[in-house]
């Protein structure tokens, strides 16, 4: 099985009094605090490190299981086999881990557009990468992005990773700001000793893709401490749209619309109301006449565009420990990482109006003083290659001091930075093209009329800067107290509470104009965020103490105050109860708030590529060209949110190795923040109709244009068509509630381990609130949002030394309602396989096949026919994999 589910922690507030005072009056019997263990709803002592060592996701009290929720847990067994080569697509195939917002493949909903270094988050149920927080070793790690709108987990090696647990549910109490949707904690690996090396080379069936890893890692321990390190270097090819035969605009042969752009060359002239096709070879004065009105020219450039563009990644991660004496222990971690890549741009289009100045001017409409044509440079100039890299760091340090009983105090500082740079210098320079165009001299004018244009000029039109720049810096100080503060009869009543402050300072500069000049528009800010935060774990019924029906009853009660210096304080509680009525069945629930303030970037109207956008989107009959306004919003509020959950798990011991759950939760999220542009069917979907003005007026057009904000690309104000106001807003509120169920099973049966499972999530409610006080719209199963079933199956066996293991992973199907009438979007199903064999005890090969049996995605109406954050467009991936210990 892919995943196991185990009993997590939570918290609460005045139930504290009723459960101390059942525990006091049943007879005292001294408990040891039960700790994770690795089977799902364990509650066991430890016994191989101390409760200090134990890095425990959803609690801050040493040593304990966490209470009231479920943790979707990753072993290193099966990281190993997961046919991956980064910690983000391990996390993807999580089914509560949804691609909207920021992932490789691109997208456009929930600020998708805005993730110019190709980078991605993690997205738990589909709410924004925003509000999952993403932690290693229970630790923050900078935010990334040139808007720093996300955390990538790809900077810490998989060979490090110890495991991966995920809590689902809302997890501020704990954590603070971020956690609305949930918490994703990579737990490194540490206190081993011995040298690992792993290489891993895939490729596509006819090598158009092809992917590359190579890791290490080193640990040494002794009796008083421990240092491990490892890297890893991973690389893949760019996977272009020309080998991918769906990849198209033209979707009439599966029965869709042809959204094929007419910014084509050649180009289309519009004059007197009219359009008219311009042939190959061009329009002059000879032929003018033979123009056909009501004609257009469409193309297709994107078969250009790399679908995955090229990248490389190093990265590189340290802890160490050492104990100074008996009670006072040292330690230390941090990583790095960097990664670069190309991306390839076809975008090099433009509506020109032009004057009958122009040398080449040519109309079949006599007297016009001018003319718009649509044109595209691709076809001169070829495909614009974009850099981009960026870096993240983190390092942290601090001591730990054992008191007197069990009681510890932790103190830590942690510092690090991110930066992402989009060096892109390529693309249609407005004051050039307008230079151009107006030029009087048949040498150096631009012609978009057809025929050769001089190499200069299309020089000075394609050097256009549009580089956009993001750093963040993050510090933390952190210290805690936690340990036993009296015996219950059902145990330890324990305790955690500390205080905690963070400084987070963010930078965004977007640079534009030319290699001769360039202008920056640049902005930075700064907060800092001050927390007191407190956690008491009761157990109430345990081990002697137990009566029946009550075999297991613990309590968690939490709550953190924080005080943010731009958007003052709040206070969130978390309540958690774990019920063991019998032997192998568990009951749990939890119930909490969580908060989110607005990130710099998010409320600066200057901040990471804001600005104006002269964007082509298909609209109600058609692609139509406008406006696309992004940026932030200073008027912004805080999301907030309520989120419960309730749930059962099964392990009867009359069939040992089976582990059935069934989990219900609940999320109220208001004033959630979204950026629109660019947002798939915004033009068609009423549920945005409050962002989008059609056919705005001239006054309106000229007003945005000079109201200072940058913009981006050569806007035809004469040829717009719509205003999307695709600036970050509070959305009203979404109410999402579902249920994440697993049933997983493992026997041996003589020589050969059979294991496998069934895990996904079922969604029977997503209402959408647009703007506060508009209606609900029920958005389940519709494009930009979550599908309703999302499912993963798998098994696996072991023969001596040999491994195998098959996963389906199901995508249910859902409704484009982009397009009029809605269009049903078929259900996405992939398998993948795996093989491996241990050689000898030192030395591992495997082999594995992802999208074993090639699965095209599933044909969506829209622009290159796929939606790009709900299917993969990789096709079949043969991978090779060899490990060697020392």
């Amino acid at each position: 099985m892919i995943f196991a589910e185990t009993s997590v922690l939570r918290k609460a507030p005045g139930i504290a009094i009723g459960a101390l005072a059942i525990a006091l009056a049943t007879p005292v019997a001294a408990q040891t605090a039960p700790a994770l263990a690795s089977a799902p709803a364990a509650d066991q002592a430890p016994t191989t490190k101390s409760d200090a060592e134990i890095i425990v996701t959803g609690s801050r009290i040493k040593g304990v299981a966490a209470v009231g929720s479920s943790v979707i847990a990753l072993d290193q067994t099966k990281i190993a086999q997961e046919p991956v080569t980064s910690a983000n697509d391990l996390l993807r195939r999580v089914p509560q881990v949804v691609g909207l917002g920021q992932n490789r493949n691109g997208g456009t909903a929930q600020n998708g557009a805005a993730n110019a270094t190709r980078g991605a988050g993690i997205n738990l149920r589909g709410i924004g990468t925003n509000a999952t927080l993403v932690l290693y070793d229970g630790k923050r790690l900078p935010p990334m992005g040139t808007q720093g709108q996300f955390t990538d987990p790809s900077v810490i090696p998989s060979i490090m990773l110890s495991r991966v647990e995920v809590v689902a549910d809302g997890a501020s109490a704990i954590y603070g700001s971020d956690a609305i949707a949930g918490v994703v904690n990579f737990i490194l690996r540490k206190n081993f000793s011995g040298t690992e090396f792993k290489a891993r080379s895939g490729f596509t069936d006819d090598g158009s893709y092809n992917e590359q890893l190579f890791s290490a890692i080193h640990g040494q321990k002794w009796d008083s401490g421990y240092f491990t390190i490892a890297g890893e270097y991973t690389r893949n090819s760019p996977l272009f749209a020309r080998d991918l035969s769906w990849y198209q605009d033209d979707n009439r042969y599966r029965g869709g619309r042809d959204l094929r752009v007419n910014t084509c060359n050649p180009g289309t002239i519009t004059a007197g109301g009219n359009t008219y096709a311009i042939p190959a070879g061009g329009v002059t004065s000879a032929n003018v006449g033979s123009l056909q009105a009501g004609t257009s020219n469409k193309c297709f450039y994107n078969n250009r565009d790399a679908v995955i563009p090229s990248q490389q990644r190093f990265s590189a991660v340290a802890n160490f420990s050492q104990n100074l004496t008996d009670n006072l222990r040292l330690f230390g971690d941090g990583y790095y990482s960097y990664r670069d890549g190309q991306i390839w741009g076809n975008t090099d289009t433009f509506t020109a109006t032009v004057p009958n100045t122009n040398p080449f001017f040519v109309s079949p409409v006599a007297g016009l003083r001018s003319e718009t044509v649509t044109y595209s440079l691709v076809p001169e100039l070829g495909s614009d290659i974009s850099p981009y890299h960026a870096y993240s760091w983190n390092a942290t340090a601090g001591a730990e001091l054992k008191f007197a009983s069990d009681w510890t105090g932790t103190v830590y500082y942690g510092h690090g930075e991110s930066k992402d740079v989009s060096d892109r210098r390529l693309g249609v320079n407005a004051a050039a093209l307008a230079a151009a165009l107006a030029d009087t001299n048949p040498a150096t004018a631009l012609n978009v009329f057809g025929g050769a244009n001089n190499p200069a000029t299309l020089a000075k039109i394609h050097d256009n800067y549009f580089q956009i720049i993001g750093a963040t810096k993050l510090d933390v100080a952190n210290l805690q107290f936690s340990g036993s503060l009296l015996h219950l009869p059902g145990g330890k009543l324990r305790v955690a509470v500390g205080g905690e402050y963070r400084k987070e300072y963010t930078f965004t500069d977007l640079v534009s104009g030319n290699s001769a000049a360039q202008v920056h528009t640049a902005d930075a800010g700064s907060r800092n965020v001050k927390a007191l935060f407190g956690e008491l774990y009761v157990p109430i019924f345990s081990g002697e103490n137990a009566i029946p029906a009550f075999q297991q009853l613990t309590l968690s009660l939490a709550g953190r105050y924080e005080h943010y210096s731009d958007f003052g304080s709040t206070t969130n509680p978390k309540v958690g109860l774990t019920w063991k009525p019998v032997s192998g069945v568990t009951v749990r629930g939890s119930y909490g708030t969580s908060f989110r303030a607005p990130t710099f970037t998010e409320v600066s109207q200057v901040a990471g590529g804001a600005g104006l956008y002269y964007d082509t989107l298909p609209g109600p009959s058609g692609n139509l060209t406008g406006i696309g306004i992004a940026g932030g919003n200073p008027q912004l509020k805080p999301e907030t949110a309520r989120t419960w959950s309730a749930g059962v798990e099964f392990a009867p011991h009359a069939v040992q190795g089976l582990v059935a759950t069934l989990t219900y939760f609940d999320i109220d999220y208001r004033n959630q923040i979204q950026a629109l542009r660019g947002t798939s069917g915004i033009l068609t979907n009423p549920l945005y109709a409050s962002f989008v003005t059609f056919n705005p007026s001239a006054a309106q057009v000229s007003a945005l244009v000079n109201s200072g904000l940058p913009l981006n690309n050569a806007i035809n104000t004469s040829a717009v068509a719509f205003i999307v106001d695709g600036r970050r807003q509070n959305l009203g509120r979404s109410l999402v509630s579902g249920f994440d169920f697993g049933v997983n099973y493992g026997h041996t049966f003589g020589d050969v381990k059979l294991d496998g499972g069934v895990q996904g999530t079922y969604y029977t409610r997503y209402n959408f609130q647009a703007v506060p006080g508009s209606a609900f719209t029920s958005v389940i199963n519709t494009i930009n949002f979550p599908q309703q079933f999302r499912m993963q199956a798998d098994i696996g066996a072991t023969w001596h030394k040999l491994r195998t293991r098959l996963t389906l992973n199901h995508l249910g199907g859902y409704s484009n309602t982009g397009v009029i009438p809605y269009q049903t979007v078929a259900s996405y199903n992939s398998v993948d396989a795996y093989v491996g064999v241990d050689v000898t005890e030192r030395f591992n090969l495997s082999i594995d096949a992802r999208n074993l049996f090639n699965q095209n995605p599933p044909f969506v109406d829209q622009t290159r026919g796929y939606d790009a954050q709900s299917a993969n467009p990789m096709p079949r991936v043969i991978s090779l994999t060899a490990g060697v210990k020392f």
